[in-house]
């Protein structure tokens, strides 16, 4: 009767651990593919290290040498 029993708790446990196991995996599965930013973005044709300005649409601010505002900073010592 005692050896039953036990063998009833051994599959319940490892039932339970099978379905904990394959919830874990989805779980993880859909946390990485929900995280911004981690997708890789297409390859435009520059060499490594070549580094490219771009500005956004819809600056009002010309480029074209106009006013320029200098801004003070304070040195932390």
């Amino acid at each position: 009767m005692l050896l039953l029993s036990a063998n009833g708790t051994l599959r319940t446990i490892l039932v339970l651990l099978i379905i904990w196991l394959v919830l874990r995996m989805v779980l993880r599965f859909q946390k990485e593919r929900q995280r911004p930013g981690m997708h890789r973005a297409e390859r435009d044709g520059r060499s490594p290290g070549e580094v490219r300005i771009e500005h956004p649409d819809g600056n009002t601010r010309s480029h074209g040498g106009g006013n320029v505002i200098d801004v003070d900073h304070e040195e932390i010592r």
